[in-house]
């Protein structure tokens, strides 16, 4: 888990984000264009992203294993274990947010299954996690039998330890499966920056990589897209599949109107 510096116009009680560069932008993005309602931020760490959600004029909900985190004090916070049930009722929520929380977990299928009862048909869910896939990440684990963000597993001497250890490494298809499972429909895949760390390589393995999974996948529309061969961190956007009439148009209008 990764903490960004405090910028020099932000107040030093405000929440600071726990996440790298553009994470919660990009998500901020795509939350921004839905209707104003209940979202459930889980994990929140400090708060930030709930504080720039209620700026927007959602009514926020908070969830993290680490009370000691949190910074806000006007929003809804519970303490929470992502391993375990959601303290919600059904279809409580029209969105919820997981940042950089699902590849801390030991079972993501919990979690999903828990979103989709506590979300009402039609709402959206916003996930991100380290992306697995791109070619940086897929070198290191062939030239170090690793994955980039997911170094080694030490055991924990503390609980905060315990919660910043990356031990779930789910690469896309995993993600879509895990939500189509459970009842929701990918709207989006995207990303927060691109990372290119060996760019000598590039013009050589993308022509290859294309090639072989063109023949070999009928996912390639997917699994090809520049998000997954670069991006750093994946952010995906799903929509409950009991979706209601006119919410879903209704976002794919904004997306279109913002330029996006």
């Amino acid at each position: 888990m990764r903490r960004r510096k405090r910028r020099r116009n932000q107040d030093s009680n405000d929440p600071i984000a726990m996440t790298g560069p553009m994470i919660h932008e990009r998500v901020l993005e795509i939350v921004e264009k839905l209707p104003r309602g209940k979202v459930l931020d889980i994990p929140c760490g400090q708060g930030a992203l709930a504080l720039q959600l209620m700026k927007r004029g959602f009514e926020v909900h908070c969830g993290d294993l680490d009370p000691g985190l949190f910074k806000l004090k006007s929003a809804n916070n519970l303490v929470l274990d992502l391993n375990h049930f959601l303290p919600y009722k059904d279809m409580t929520f029209d969105c919820v947010t997981c940042v950089e929380g699902i590849e801390h977990l030991e079972n993501p299928h919990l979690l999903i299954r828990e979103i989709g009862r506590v979300i009402k048909p039609g709402g959206f869910v916003v996930i991100t996690t380290p992306n697995i896939m791109n070619i940086k990440s897929r070198i290191y684990f062939l030239l170090r039998s690793y994955f980039n963000n997911f170094r080694y597993f030490p055991q924990p001497s503390s609980q905060r330890e315990l919660l910043a250890l990356h031990v779930n490494p789910i690469p896309f298809g995993e993600l879509r499966y895990i939500l189509s499972r459970h009842g929701f429909r990918i709207e989006g895949v995207s990303c927060n920056r691109y990372t290119r760390k060996y760019p000598w390589l590039m013009p050589f393995l993308i022509p290859l990589i294309r090639l072989i999974t063109q023949r070999k996948n009928r996912e390639a529309r997917f699994l090809l897209k520049r998000e997954l061969l670069e991006g750093d961190i994946l952010i995906v956007s799903a929509i409950n599949d009991s979706c209601e009439p006119g919410l879903e148009e209704l976002f794919r209008t904004r997306k279109a109107g913002s330029g996006r």
